[in-house]
């Protein structure tokens, strides 16, 4: 068995909970720091441990790899810990000042894993609104959480409280193209006062909000999409969207959902990206809306996925991200700016509308840094 068998192997033992069949031989120790290495690049170490851990002991790596894996994942969990039990404080900061946002991603999807500890989460993003935008920044830099605008785009502001970042959406995503733009932002506004959808964070109480289901699925989807297009996406963004499908065989709105993908021009890379869930993650295909596999495109775009890490962080290209605020931005900018034509033979006309919206987004971004100046 090659590394590459025993990463997709174990991928798909972890995601669904099923021991796996055909890992029948033992890897050597290079071939599981080389697979440790995979999964660390696709921020999949808990799941690829949970599909670890259900293998025979006899063909488990040597005990020493184990405690190593054993501890990453152990972080992974107290750092799920810290951003469950950050995220119910914050809300009921805002909540006490007549702010309601919808949680986006996150912590959410980490309930949809077997194992929800065990899901790598970065952040906490936050959908506000347009409305209730400016009250909620004016707050986290009373509360000393932000103390500039560096790090505010046309979608959100960054802030960061006891060691975990928040973003703060005034809209829950950017569609490049106007009317497809006015079309998402009405829809996302009503999701936004009419959604009475709940979830509990694993290891705490509190009820959070998230959106409708049909939002959801789309989200996960759309966000996975944007991210490809724009600096990259990993294979944990990937099983999000799987996982989601999964837990919400039965209750989608599937006619809405499909109406949604097609007024947004989302159908083709619905199904491209769709046929990775059910080729390379093993997700039933009869729990995939819309069936009708690219398998030629979706092999591309896997490569893509598994050269470049999450987000784009171990394609060998992109820098770290370290500077002052100008040069971060300028480094990404130029870094985005590359690997346009290698996403446009997959998908020109997104990439091409995708790219008129950044530069309009890091051309603001670069005015208002100089006027502050």
């Amino acid at each position: 068995m090659t590394t590459e068998q025993a990463f997709w192997t174990l991928l798909k033992a972890g995601l669904w909970n099923k021991a796996p069949q055909d890992f029948d031989a033992p890897l050597t120790e290079e071939q599981w720091k080389a697979l440790m290495q995979m999964a660390k690049e696709q921020t999949l170490m808990g799941v690829l441990y949970d599909g670890m851990c259900l293998l025979p002991t006899d063909l488990q790596p040597p005990q020493a790899l184990r405690m190593t894996w054993f501890w990453s994942v152990n972080k992974i969990e107290q750092t799920n810990r810290l951003i469950n039990r950050v995220l119910v404080q914050f809300l009921e900061k805002l909540e006490a000042e007549g702010i309601r946002p919808l949680l986006l991603k996150g912590q959410y999807h980490a309930t949809l894993y077997p194992q929800p500890l065990h899901r790598q989460c970065g952040d906490i993003d936050l959908f506000i609104g347009r409305k209730d935008y400016p009250k909620a920044c004016t707050l986290v830099r009373e509360w000393g959480m932000s103390d500039d605008e560096d790090e505010e785009s046309l979608k959100h502001l960054h802030c960061d409280w006891q060691g975990v970042t928040i973003e703060l959406h005034r809209v829950a995503a950017i569609v490049p193209w106007p009317s497809k733009q006015r079309y998402f932002l009405q829809w996302s506004e009503e999701v936004l006062q009419t959604s009475e959808e709940t979830f509990t964070p694993t290891t705490e109480e509190k009820a959070v909000r998230v959106s409708t289901t049909v939002f959801n699925a789309f989200f996960v989807f759309y966000h996975m999409y944007h991210h490809f297009l724009n600096g990259g996406v990993g294979l944990r963004q990937l099983c999000d969207c799987a996982r989601m499908l999964h837990v919400y065989q039965g209750r989608l709105d599937l006619d809405e959902l499909q109406e949604r993908l097609k007024k947004l021009g989302l159908m083709h890379p619905w199904r491209v990206f769709g046929t990775l869930q059910v080729r390379k993650l093993g997700l039933p295909q009869e729990e995939l809306p819309f069936w009708q596999p690219d398998e030629k495109k979706a092999e591309k775009v896997l490569a893509v996925i598994e050269r470049e890490g999450n987000f784009g962080r171990y394609s060998g290209k992109k820098k770290p991200d370290t500077g002052f605020f100008l040069w971060l931005k300028l480094k990404r900018f130029l870094f985005n700016s590359a690997r346009y034509p290698m996403v446009m033979r997959l998908f020109p006309k997104d990439t091409l509308q995708s790219y008129g919206f950044f530069i309009i987004d890091r051309g603001k971004l670069f005015i208002d840094q100089l006027r502050k100046r």
